[in-house]
This record gives C-alpha cells, sequence and structure tokens, in this order.
C-alpha cells in the first residue's frame, strides 16, 4: 500500500509542475515572447528545480497528450515509459495509476 501511496504522491506533484508549466506557457504567449522558455521538469520530486529552456512549438508537442511529461535528463519518474529523448530532455508518458492521475488533472481537457 506504501508503494501506491508513493506513486499517487509523486504523480501528484508531476501534475503540479505540469500546471506550474500551463501558467509559464500562457504568460508567455500573452507577452508574445520569442525563442526558448525556461519551463520545470515535471518529475516526481518535489525539490526538483531543474529548468529546461524549449521553444513553445516543443513545449506544445508535450502537451499534445495528456499523459506526457517534460522530464530533465537523468532525473527518475515513477510509471513512465519513454517516448522521445531530446538534447536537453526527455518526454515520458505515464501509465497505470499515475497515468490515470495525469489524465484526471489535465489542465487542458
Amino acid at each position: 500500500m506504501a508503494a501506491v501511496q508513493s506513486e499517487e504522491r509523486a504523480a501528484r506533484n508531476e501534475v503540479l509542475f505540469r500546471e506550474a508549466n500551463e501558467k509559464l506557457g500562457e504568460k508567455r504567449q500573452e507577452l508574445d515572447i520569442e525563442g526558448r522558455t525556461p519551463f520545470i521538469c515535471e518529475c516526481g520530486d518535489p525539490t526538483c528545480v531543474e529548468l529546461i529552456r524549449l521553444r513553445l512549438e516543443s513545449y506544445e508537442h508535450v502537451r499534445s497528450n495528456a499523459g506526457w511529461f517534460l522530464i530533465a535528463h537523468d532525473h527518475e519518474t515513477q510509471s513512465a515509459r519513454l517516448v522521445e529523448e531530446h538534447e536537453d530532455y526527455v518526454i515520458v508518458e505515464k501509465v497505470g495509476e499515475a497515468g490515470r492521475i495525469a489524465a484526471e488533472e489535465d489542465p487542458r481537457s
């Protein structure tokens, strides 16, 4: 049971980071900022402060799937499979309980 609670807690942390990134993306569009914007790593570590700089098109690609998360290289995330690997980041897809939480908490749905 503790493993399930830990998985759920990590998934909820990742969802919070995704929500913060959504606000960053919205502000960038509002201010019509060009170039790369710093987004927060969406790993499950609540103390993570790693920034990943992306163009808006790349960020929108990550957000095109409710189960996808933006993760810095070498950061661990539970219950996920690798979707894409890029020079500065990876995209993972949450599966199982974490995938359910990600879909339920999707700010774009």
